[in-house]
């Protein structure tokens, strides 16, 4: 049996009527600081990246997670 680690970056943000929005990026940077990841929000709620029907404006919360995957034989 072979076992997986698996890290995604989730971003979450909140919209204009109070809706949530979240983007996960598989295989984040290693060693992103917080304050990186504040200036990279940033950067996507002023780009409007999410579209014109839900406009992100602004930060909710920023996560690691971390899914330990194991494989098995089906032999």
């Amino acid at each position: 049996m072979a076992t997986v680690a698996k890290k995604t970056l989730v971003l979450g943000f909140t919209t204009s009527s109070g809706e949530s929005l979240k983007l996960t990026i598989n295989a984040p940077k290693e060693e992103m600081t917080g304050t990186e990841v504040a200036a990279a929000m940033d950067a996507i709620i002023a780009s409007n990246a999410f579209g014109e029907e839900e406009v992100a404006t602004s930060k909710a919360n920023a996560k690691y997670v971390i899914q330990e995957v194991e494989e098995l034989d089906l032999a």
